[in-house]
Parts: structure tokens; sequence; C-alpha cells
């Protein structure tokens, strides 16, 4: 049984955009040959991914605010969104192969489970860390009179603090199971 989940102006914000999974959005419309073939495969993957990625359709002859608001111009349009954006697509109808690619692809990008949640959000945090802590590296190089400067002082030791800390989400980063 299929779990596509049928889209309408006046619920794409909730099921789309509010979606707490990776989603998937076929841009379609009966009369559309191309469309109409790939459906079978979005109903297959949407099984196979349940819980973990939400496969949606909504015909843009209906649903004409929203197909203008994505500037759908040609059909069939796969869009791809991740907390509340959109985030990749495909034009035309394309091989399983494609499509299952795409979705794993988003998924690493921006996994469903918890812990894949907190290693991205971990990753990203200690990266961020680190550009900031060489740039505040440089910095540190090129001021004068660093220590007797009680408000520098302040920012020494608080980065000193940050990247202990740094270090230690970074423990727990490699502490995670992967996937």
């Amino acid at each position: 049984m299929s779990k596509i989940v049928e889209i309408t102006d006046q619920n794409f914000e909730e099921e789309v955009l509010g979606s707490d999974l990776p989603t998937e959005v076929d841009f379609w419309a009966p009369w559309c040959g191309p469309c109409r073939m790939v459906i079978p495969i979005y109903e297959k993957l949407s099984e196979e991914y349940e819980g973990r990625f939400k496969f949606c359709m909504i015909n843009v002859d209906e649903n004409q605010r929203t197909a203008a608001e994505y500037q759908i111009m040609s059909i069939p349009m796969q869009k791809y969104f991740a907390n509340g954006e959109a985030v990749d697509e495909i034009l035309g109808a394309v091989p399983e192969s494609i499509i299952r690619t795409m979705v794993e692809d988003i998924l690493k990008r921006f996994p469903s489970d918890e812990t894949g949640k907190l290693k991205v959000l971990l990753a990203s945090w200690v990266e961020k860390n680190r550009e900031h802590a060489e740039r505040f590296k440089k910095w540190t190089e090129r001021t004068e009179n660093l220590e007797s400067n009680p408000i520098y002082n302040s920012a020494l030791q608080a980065a000193q603090e940050v990247e202990k800390a740094n270090e230690q989400l970074s423990q727990v980063l490699m502490q995670l199971p992967k996937y």
C-alpha cells in the first residue's frame, strides 16, 4: 500500500515545510504521461523509507498557488525539502536508481533519526568552532598587549574554554555509532 501523501495548497506548509522528515514532493498532473511513469517508483520508495523519508504528490492543475510559488514550469518535477527549505530537485521522469541516490544523499545531509541528527549537528558545531578558533588564533598573533587588556584577557580565557568544550564534543561525535 502506498504511503504517498496527497498535498494541496492548503496543507503544503504543514505537511512539507513543517515535516520532521526530509520530504520529496512530486509536482504532477493526471494528463502527464511521464508523471504517471514515476508514480510506481515513489510508491515503492514511500514504503521502503517509511518513517525516515516522506513522499508527497501535488497536482499542479488543482494547486496552482504552490506550483507558482515554486516556479514549476515543467512536470514531473520532484523537489526535495528538509528543515522547511527546498534542498534539491529532479526534473523529468528518471530511473529509480537516480531517485534512490538523491534520497540517500539527502538522508546523509539531513538524517531523520535522532542519532543522525545529533551527528550532523555536532559535526557542524565542531567544524565551525575550529574555523573560529583558527581566526581567533590569527587575531591573537597580530594583537599587542593581549594579557594587559582585561576584555582581551577575558576573551582569551573564554576561547580556551570553548576549545576544551569543542574537544569534548569531538569525543562525543567519535563515540556515536556509524550508520
